[in-house]
C-alpha cells in the first residue's frame, strides 16, 4: 500500500481520509505480526542449531547392569555411543539393537538418557539352551533360537536341546538361525508351535525333523515320541500329553518310546536306552481301528521287540490297554 504524506492526506475529503487511516492501520498491524514471525522463526532455528551441536550433547556413559558375560567397556563399545555426541540426533533403539547383535549372549539391552546428558545402559544375560550341526561347527542359541557362539566340538556335559535337519542350518551369531530349505523352516516352526501349545516345548531335549514323514521329539531325555508325518501334529501331541503325565503318574524316570503316528491311537514301548531308535510297525487292524475311535489307546509293552502281525499273541500277552479322553 501507498503511503501518503500529512499534505496529501489533509486535502482528502473526510470520508475518504477514514477509509485511509483505516487501511493503513491494518498494513501496519499486519506488518507487525509479520516481523514477530520472522523473529520467531530466527530464534527458533538458532535454538535449534545449538541443541543439536552445543547444547544436550552425551556428557557420561555408565552402565548399571552389565551381566555374567561382558564388562562395562565391552557394554558401552558395543552400543557405539561417545562422550559428545548429541542426544536428541542419536538413535538409542539402534544403539540397543547393536548391543544385543555384537554381544550374542546379552538378551535384551535397554538404555536410559537425560537431557543433563547422562546415559545409563543395563543388559540382561540369555542362556545357551539349543545346539546344532552346521557347516562352520556347532551352533550354539538360545531357547528363542538367537545364536550365541559357534564351536569346533560339543561342550562336555552341555545340557542343550539338539536340532536335526536334513538341510543346512545357517547361524551367525547374534542373529537367530534359520533353515536353507524354506519348507523344513515352516516345518520346524509348526512344529515348535505345537510344542509350544501343549506346553511341551520347555522340556524337549531333542528335535529331528531329518525325515518329514518321520518326525521325533525327545522329551527330558528318556521318552521319545514318534510323530511320523505333520498331519495332525496337534492332535498326536494331545495323546503325547495325556500318555507323558500317565506314565510320569507311574515312574517319572521311565524311559520308553511313544508312538504317535496315528493320531488318537497310542502305543508305549519300555527300552533300556534312546540311544537305538526302536520304531513300532502297528498292525493293520489297529490302522482300521485307529479311524473310527476318539478315544486315545495306550498300549505298553515291556520289550522292545517290533510288534507286528506276526506277534499278536505276544502282544496280548505283554500289553496293557489303557483308554483315556481326548
Amino acid at each position: 500500500m501507498k503511503e501518503f504524506s500529512p499534505e496529501q492526506v489533509a486535502r482528502m475529503t473526510p470520508e475518504a481520509r477514514a477509509r485511509y487511516e483505516k487501511r493503513l492501520k491494518i498494513v501496519k498491524r499486519n506488518r507487525k505480526i509479520l516481523a514477530g514471525v520472522c523473529t520467531f522463526f530466527v530464534v527458533a532455528i538458532v535454538a535449534a542449531a545449538l541443541c543439536l551441536t552445543v547444547l544436550f550433547n552425551i556428557t557420561s556413559i555408565k552402565v548399571t547392569k552389565t551381566g555374567a558375560i561382558y564388562t562395562a567397556n565391552e557394554i558401552i563399545l558395543a552400543s557405539g555411543l561417545n562422550n559428545g555426541d548429541n542426544i536428541l540426533r542419536t538413535n538409542f533403539d539402534k544403539a540397543a539393537e547393536r548391543i544385543e547383535k555384537n554381544l550374542p549372549y546379552v538378551l535384551e539391552a535397554t538404555i536410559i538418557k537425560k537431557l543433563s546428558g547422562s546415559v545409563t545402559i543395563s543388559v540382561k544375560d540369555t542362556t545357551a539352551a539349543v545346539i546344532m550341526n552346521t557347516a562352520d561347527g556347532y551352533a550354539i542359541a538360545d531357547i528363542n533360537g538367537k545364536v550365541l557362539e559357534i564351536v569346533k566340538e560339543i561342550p562336555e556335559d552341555a545340557k542343550f536341546m539338539t536340532i536335526k535337519a536334513k538341510g543346512e542350518i545357517q547361524a551367525v551369531p547374534g542373529a537367530k538361525f534359520s533353515f536353507a530349505d524354506s519348507a523344513e523352516k515352516e516345518l520346524y516352526d509348526e512344529l515348535v508351535g505345537h510344542l509350544k501349545t501343549a506346553e511341551l516345548f520347555d522340556k524337549v531335549t531333542a528335535i529331528d525333523i531329518s525325515d518329514r514323514t518321520s518326525l521325533k521329539v525327545e522329551y527330558q531325555n528318556r521318552l521319545r515320541l514318534l510323530l511320523g508325518s505333520s498331519d495332525q501334529l496337534e492332535v498326536k501331541l494331545r495323546g503325547g500329553v495325556e500318555v507323558i503325565a500317565a506314565e510320569d503318574s507311574k515312574d517319572p524316570n521311565t524311559i520308553a518310546e511313544i508312538n504317535l503316528m496315528i493320531p488318537k491311537k497310542v502305543f508305549v514301548n519300555s527300552i533300556d536306552s534312546l540311544e537305538a531308535p526302536t520304531v513300532i510297525t502297528l498292525p493293520e487292524e489297529d490302522v482300521t481301528q485307529s479311524d473310527s475311535t476318539d478315544t486315545t489307546d495306550v498300549e505298553s509293552t515291556g520289550s522292545t521287540s517290533e510288534v507286528t502281525d506276526n506277534s499278536e499273541s505276544a502282544q496280548q500277552e505283554n500289553t496293557t490297554e489303557v483308554n483315556t479322553s481326548e
